[in-house]
């Protein structure tokens, strides 16, 4: 059985899994420096030199402004999808586009802080993945997976405890406290990043019960679904008023 660790940086969620031979590390939170890293170890009762592997999900600067700091103080190795491993390594800011009201409102009236970007520092990672990898030799019973659709670099950590980290996949709608599926993504092909995000949503509800976010959560399955249902209808309504204009 593992344990779920979640803590909170700045605007973004980190947090520590613990397994029966080891702690891994996923995301970092979005507040820079050792001493906020070494609070929250103390504060979750992990030690550094504890963390086995850091996992960053996906090549937003919010999930890895820290993890260099993280790879000093753990000496861990650090891993990311292939398609997020350039964010990290040239310090990239992220590429994104509305993919949904919410994702429209986010960004017209709470647009990203640049604080984050000006704090972020290129970091390189040791094990770049696709498809899917075993954690075991980690010390956790679980896998990571590939769950595009908010970006295409995106992984989720599964658990074999029905527990699954999700990075943006599935956050909290800070209009209503609500769940809501990624409402931003990287492609200017809006449905073939929905089709992505909800076959990506899909799998994770085959496969976990509960879902830790980037922001807000954790959510339950009932709420992924509801999340999901309501994704759908929402690019449904979008392609038929597109099909209107075009007639």
């Amino acid at each position: 059985m593992s344990e779920v660790i979640q803590y909170t940086l700045g605007m973004a969620n980190g947090f520590f899994v613990r397994g029966k031979n080891g702690v891994i590390a996923v995301d970092s939170g979005c507040e820079p420096g050792r001493e906020h890293f070494l609070g929250v170890c103390a504060a979750s009762g992990v030690r550094p030199a504890e963390v086995k592997l850091l996992v960053v999900t996906h090549g937003h600067v919010d999930h890895f402004l820290n993890v260099g700091v993280m790879k000093e103080e753990t000496g861990a190795p650090l891993l990311c999808h292939k398609n997020a491993e350039r964010y990290l390594r040239e310090a990239l800011p992220p590429r994104v586009r509305a993919r949904s009201a919410l994702g429209r409102y986010m960004l017209a009236e709470l647009p990203p802080s640049e604080e984050p970007i000006r704090s972020m520092h290129p970091v390189d990672p040791d094990l770049v993945i696709e498809g899917t990898l075993d954690l075991g030799p980690w010390g956790v019973d679980g896998q990571i997976i590939e769950t595009p659709g908010h970006s295409d670099g995106c992984i989720s950590v599964v658990l074999a405890s029905g527990e699954a980290i999700v990075g943006d996949l599935l956050v909290c709608d800070p209009r209503d406290g609500t769940a809501s599926l990624a409402f931003l993504c990287s492609s200017d092909d809006i449905q073939a990043a929905n089709a992505e995000l909800f076959a990506s949503a899909e799998r994770l509800a085959r496969d976990a019960r509960i879902f830790y976010s980037g922001h807000g959560g954790p959510f339950t399955r009932e709420e992924l679904l509801a999340a999901l249902a309501a994704a759908r209808a929402e690019a449904a309504s979008d392609v038929s008023q597109e099909d209107q204009l075009g007639a």
